[in-house]
């Protein structure tokens, strides 16, 4: 908030660093709050010196102040800029990108996809590489507890291994480091070599 009352108060300050940032790049524009997004304002000079890369429905910072308005409301500010939608991923394979794409529809209308009529359906690029059958279809299970989970997680692995498949074919994500540790356990009481990364 004081950079924004400073530089609106001192033109002169702002025109500085217009002329030291000439050009911003913006990652990840749907984690911005208000008031970066006022910066940019401040800093952008009209000559499309910006350029910004945001996924709404990427969007899960809202309780750290994060304004999905701001990239909903993008092109009201900017209403020149070119739009280029990047539709072609590397990373998972059709099928999981599917199921993705239908529980990500539960947020229509508010999506960009609906709200400018754009099509932003996930093209795998990886559907040349063959897929064993455990691999083709997406699986949703419940558990009561943190525990019955990284058991049944470390069973899965220890069953499949049994099959013919290697250790190194499986990776178990977590959101923070902490949340690895009932796995680790697990993995640990079946045998289980890992790697934590």
């Amino acid at each position: 908030w004081l950079v924004l009352k400073l530089f609106r108060e001192h033109p002169s300050i702002i025109g500085k660093y217009r002329k030291r940032f000439r050009y911003i790049l913006v990652d990840e524009f749907q984690d911005t709050n208000y008031s970066q997004f006022q910066l940019l304002k401040l800093l952008t000079t009209g000559e499309n010196n910006i350029t910004v890369v945001g996924d709404d429905d990427q969007s899960i910072y809202k309780f750290r102040g994060a304004a999905i308005s701001n990239i909903l409301g993008f092109k009201e500010t900017y209403p020149d800029a070119k739009e280029v939608v990047l539709t072609k991923n590397y990373r998972s394979n059709q099928k999981i990108l599917d199921t993705a794409y239908e529980l990500i529809k539960f947020n229509n209308p508010d999506r960009l996809e609906v709200r400018n009529r754009i099509d932003k359906k996930l093209v795998s690029a990886r559907d040349t590489v063959s897929l064993p059958d455990t691999a083709s279809s997406v699986m949703h299970l419940h558990f009561d507890t943190v525990s019955q989970e990284s058991d049944f997680v470390a069973e899965k692995i220890s069953s499949l291994v049994a099959e013919g498949r290697k250790y190194n074919d499986f990776a178990v994500l977590v959101r923070s480091n902490s949340d690895a540790d009932p796995f680790i356990k697990s993995l640990n009481y079946r045998g289980i070599p890992w790697h934590f990364t």
